[in-house]
């Protein structure tokens, strides 16, 4: 399901004052989305806010028009009612005509304090499956869902919908799809540069793979099959709790000398660090929708991922047992063969590369943040009916 056509401004709502909550300042996928959608917005038009209800890190605070609910980086029990009190005056002060909120935190306590607070449009987005929720934070968001706390609640792919299946009608009747956009700006080096710029080989082909060095990312799918292919240089861009484990994998497998540990880096970097790659590689367990897939299909790279249905649905690929989705090579995750197989023949094959690579370029249109703005637009028009949901069609 594809996000619909870009609309002008002047056919959905005139300029309205909206505030764009999200859990925590930290970086993540999540928020480097909610401040994509914040700036798309504000060059529409529209007096946005972008508000996080508690810091860990100070990262974003130089971003325009930012707002600490609680500048404290783990607000126990006692914190998250402070929360609730000044969201609470914090809404009823400025009066937004709309909240929209990401992550499960800011769309429960969140929405259910702006409905309170007499926000009019309170827009929820999900960003995961249902079940990667803790327990409680599933009771909360589905009462608040089911309450009417939600007067749009938007899933970033239609996986994401699709894991809310079995909850109230009252619930489900709300949901829609709105997918992640990429407000791509490609890097101005050669591949050579880029390389340099990392300390990269520049005689091999070169393995990405970008996102936290955690479980769910699956990191170690790509180091057991490493030494079953027969060339290239694996990047591990990103860090994270699983980093010294996959460090001592890699030893153990005798690999290290084919695997560099980038760390974590900055957005700013990874235009230049996809023009220094052949390949972009994805074990993911789960997704709601990755960016960092999408600026690799934005980059013009051969990407190989997971089967699971949040990638199949980007990729534009069917998911079946041949794994040769519109955009990418999708395997299954247990099968460390494929991938390995997968992997050999593209670092030994440049024109599957480059037919991976034109594939993956030419959908990453349908995923722009003009796309993504439209679709967020529409759910907080104050002209509308209450009641209405915009549900974006196939395209």
């Amino acid at each position: 399901m594809m996000a619909a056509a870009p609309l002008a401004v002047s056919e959905v709502a005139s300029r309205s004052r909206l505030v764009l909550l999200i859990t925590h300042m930290d970086q993540g996928g999540a928020q480097e989305a909610l401040l994509r959608l914040a700036r798309s917005l504000r060059a529409r038009g529209h007096d946005v806010e972008t508000w996080f209800l508690y810091e860990k890190s100070a990262l974003y605070r130089n971003e325009e028009r930012i707002r600490v609910v609680l500048p404290e980086k783990s607000p126990g029990a006692l914190g998250y009612l402070r929360i609730v009190g000044r969201l609470y005056g914090l809404l009823k002060a400025h009066r937004p005509d709309a909240v929209i909120s990401f992550l499960p935190l800011a769309n429960s306590f969140g929405q259910t304090v702006a409905r309170v607070a007499g926000v009019r449009r309170r827009v929820a987005s999900q960003r995961n499956p249902f079940w990667t929720y803790t327990p409680w934070m599933r009771r909360l968001d589905k009462l608040a869902g089911t309450l009417g706390c939600y007067t749009a609640n938007v899933g970033n792919s239609q996986a994401v919908v699709d894991s809310f299946v079995d909850f109230p009608k009252a619930y489900r009747d709300r949901l829609s799809v709105v997918h992640n956009g990429i407000d791509w700006r490609p890097s101005s080096l050669d591949p050579a540069a880029a390389r340099a710029r990392f300390g990269l080989p520049a005689d091999e082909p070169v393995i990405l793979s970008i996102g936290r060095l955690a479980e769910q990312k699956n990191q170690s799918l790509l180091l057991r099959v490493l030494p079953s292919v027969s060339a290239g240089h694996l990047v591990l861009a990103g860090d994270g709790e699983d980093r010294a484990k996959l460090e001592r994998l890699a030893a153990d497998l005798g690999i290290a000398h084919r695997v560099r540990f980038l760390g974590e880096v900055t957005r700013a970097d990874v235009p230049d660090l996809l023009r220094a790659a052949d390949i972009f590689a994805m074990p993911t367990l789960f997704e709601g929708q990755s960016n960092a897939v999408l600026e690799a299909m934005h980059a013009g790279l051969a990407i190989v991922s997971s089967d699971i249905p949040a990638q199949t649905e980007t990729l534009g690929g069917p998911g079946n047992g041949q794994g040769q989705g519109a955009a990418g090579l999708l395997l299954p995750l247990d099968d460390d063969g494929a991938w390995a197989a997968a992997l050999d023949t593209l670092v030994r094959d440049p024109a599957a590369r480059a037919d991976l690579a034109a594939r993956a370029l030419a959908r990453a249109d349908l995923f722009t943040v003009d796309r993504m703005t439209d679709g967020f637009e529409r759910l907080v028009d104050t002209s509308a009916p209450e009641g209405r949901v915009y549900r974006p069609q196939p395209g």
